[in-house]
């Protein structure tokens, strides 16, 4: 038995999670790079349910009652598991990359939807009446919410299957660079492993193609175009060859990160706004990377010996803009944004170009050689007091960084010279800028509306306050509504080049992967005593009965591990019942294979779907497994869940799926392209199977 003051003890955890959840929210509200209307809805809901556990703790005497219930327990547990269910959904959709595994934008606002449904039943439960919103105040969260939703509306239905599937692959090559940039550093020894055998090989299918000297043709009438660029013509197009040192293919550390570089510069070509590279060759002994001609040089030059007139300007930066949400969206910063580093075609379409800068977001910032090359467009942050090194290095690169950098892109294309044009010195410019000062904005006197509309986003996108900025699809938003305004359809660039010219900065690439990991707070359980607290003794206070409390989910985890099936499943099966969707895979895991538990295969189906439909990649796999397993004729059935458990990334899915095409499996038609793509994906994963088709498939040819 236990005394009315202990009633309150098995629910000081999961005071704790609330406010760690809390936190945690307010974190990903922080390093948001898309819909953070939606992350601070979520937000405003979950604080009001703050306030009333903050609440309910004061008066823990006068909620007795509720802290002696068994069911009120378990509403608690509920009320955890559709927390982090929002804490999860949050950090999905605030982040480009992982907002892929969402098919559209309504499948967004269905998934918001649902957690506020489930949020709100559970407060009800709980008796947070205030968490609750009546119909004034849900109208008003909805309008916030649907501005999100419009601009993912704009944004993510023009994604064809095609960029879709190059989208994940670059980010796979991304995670894969993180993953040896960390075989590279050795703490122990503190040396540098770059010749140590690395633990991923890039597959051949991936790596840049070698291509023939004798098909890079010499251009008809070449000029010379600079001492590191040779122009030939490769299957009929000009392309630009770009001398290089030479790039080993072999096992190292080096080798894979730079194999890795080459693949993800080849998939960045397939979209229209970055420039395509086509593969490595060998002109006159040198060594050269092959890219696209761009006709007209790069932007700097194009504004420096031409008028461009407004619409122009417009369609140029939308597209640009266009360039860098892809990047984004597959975890990669450009760093380097400025009109020299843009190269025009003969179309005067913008092709995004130089990648030297980049890097991964969780390592430090690169040393910069020539902080004056791009002074003028970094963000203030990024900058440093230290009058020897000027360029921030402990301060991270990212995308309110880079926003930063696209506003001043913005005004120089504007005004057509590079900012700050009178000051010569770093120190000069450092000094305006991190005062808080910027560019006159000499386009606010010209009476056309394109300049008035494009100097409110160039001044949102400087502001001093990261936070502030514009996301990059905010920004696109803006400038397309702009440019469907003002231009009509078919209006023809007004540029009148002068010569040729091209420019292709040295390109080195890495990726940009976030996965820092947020650290719990410690949060103090110390409570309000009443005023009447001398008066109380133990005679004055009934008897509670003891509360039956759940270990926490990962506990039952670590029980499996050590083979204690039946603490694992009572920890399993008492989460599943209170909604915890993991828990619910496993439960049924237990139930298929008869751990500890009677063998029931129907039980385990619908577990597993209730958790696949939620989310949960292994639940989609299992579900699909078993039905094929247990001789299911519901094909249909099998092929949507293998299809989603790829889709999020499953490489055993991915393999399977990828076998379900080559073989027509499962009532599927025969679709060699689709397995190909699929099995490839998966030995990028370095899913064994899929390796070693692909190994036998090389080998035959």
């Amino acid at each position: 038995m236990q005394t009315a003051g202990d009633a309150i003890q098995p629910f000081l955890p999961f005071f704790s999670q609330v406010t760690d959840i809390v936190k945690s929210l307010l974190q990903t509200n922080e390093t948001a790079k898309c819909n953070q209307k939606i992350c601070l809805a979520l937000i405003d809901r979950v604080e009001i349910a703050q306030q009333a556990v903050n609440s309910l703790k004061r008066q823990q005497l006068a909620n007795e009652k509720l802290f002696r219930d068994q069911n009120y327990y378990y509403a608690w547990v509920r009320f955890i598991n559709v927390l982090e269910n929002i804490r999860k959904f949050a950090k999905d959709v605030t982040q480009l990359s992982s907002l892929q595994k969402y098919i559209s934008a309504m499948t967004v606002k269905e998934t918001f939807d649902k957690n506020i449904k489930e949020f709100e039943e559970v407060c009800n439960d709980l008796h947070f009446s205030l968490a609750i919103y009546n119909n004034e105040r849900r109208e008003i969260e909805t309008k916030k919410v649907m501005e999100d939703i419009d601009i993912l509306l704009k944004n993510m239905g023009d994604l064809s299957s095609d960029i879709r599937l190059v989208m994940k692959e670059l980010t796979q090559l991304s995670t894969n660079i993180g993953e040896l940039t960390k075989q590279i550093v050795k703490p122990e020894s503190g040396s540098m492993g770059t010749e140590d055998t690395a633990k991923l090989k890039l597959n051949n299918a991936y790596k840049a193609p070698d291509i023939n000297p004798a098909d890079l043709e010499p251009y008809p009438f070449n000029k010379e175009t600079g001492k590191n660029i040779i122009k030939r013509v490769y299957k009929g197009v000009e392309v630009a060859c770009k001398k290089i040192l030479v790039i080993e293919n072999n096992d190292t550390v080096r080798s894979q990160i730079d194999q890795h570089e080459l693949a993800i510069l080849l998939k960045l070509g397939y979209c229209p706004y970055i420039i395509a590279f086509h593969g490595l060759s060998i002109i006159d002994n040198s060594h050269v990377m092959v890219f696209d001609w761009a006709r007209n040089g790069n932007l700097k030059k194009l504004y420096m010996y031409n008028n461009i007139d407004w619409p122009t300007k417009l369609k140029i930066a939308r597209d640009i803009c266009n360039g860098l949400l892809f990047i984004h969206r597959c975890n990669i910063l450009h760093h380097d944004i400025r009109c020299e580093n843009i190269l025009i075609t003969d179309g005067y379409e913008p092709k995004i170009s130089n990648f030297e800068l980049s890097h991964t977001e969780h390592e430090k910032s690169l040393e910069v050689k020539s902080i004056l090359d791009l002074i003028r467009w970094l963000a203030p942050e990024k900058m440093s007091n230290d009058s020897k090194k000027r360029y921030n290095l402990n301060r991270r690169y990212d995308h309110h960084c880079e926003m930063f950098s696209f506003g001043m892109l913005l005004w120089e294309l504007c005004h057509q010279r590079i900012p700050y044009m009178d000051m010569n010195t770093v120190a000069e410019i450092q000094d305006h800028v991190m005062n808080q000062k910027r560019e006159v904005m000499e386009i606010l006197i010209n009476p056309n509306p394109i300049p008035q509309v494009l100097s409110k986003i160039i001044k949102k996108a400087w502001d001093h306050e990261p936070s502030q900025r514009p996301k990059v699809m905010e920004m696109l938003s803006d400038l397309k509504n702009l440019h469907d305004r003002y231009v009509l359809n078919g209006t023809s660039p007004k540029v009148c080049p002068k010569g040729e010219s091209n420019d292709i900065p040295g390109l080195t690439l890495s990726s940009t992967m976030n996965n820092q990991k947020l650290k719990s707070a410690k949060v103090e359980s110390t409570f309000d005593l009443p005023e009447d607290c001398e008066e109380l003794t133990l005679d004055n206070i009934s008897t509670i009965p003891v509360i039956h409390t759940l270990s926490p989910f990962e506990d039952g985890h670590k029980a499996h591990q050590v083979k204690k099936y039946n603490v694992a499943w009572e920890c399993f099966s008492g989460h599943a019942d209170c909604g915890n969707n993991y828990a619910k895979y496993w439960k049924g895991y237990y139930l298929l294979n008869g751990i500890h538990v009677k063998k029931d295969v129907n039980a385990a189906l619908k577990l597993f779907k209730d958790a696949a439909n939620n989310g949960v990649v292994d639940a989609q796999l299992r579900y699909s497994f078993t039905l094929i397993e247990n001789g299911s004729n519901n094909f249909s059935e099998i092929v949507k869940y293998m299809t989603l458990a790829a889709d999020n990334g499953n490489s055993t899915a991915l393999y399977n799926l990828g076998d379900i095409y080559l073989n027509g499996r499962f009532g599927v038609m025969v679709n060699e392209i689709k397995a190909k793509e699929c099995i490839q994906l998966a030995a990028l994963k370095n899913q064994p199977k899929a390796v070693a088709f692909l190994e036998k498939l090389n080998a035959s040819k």
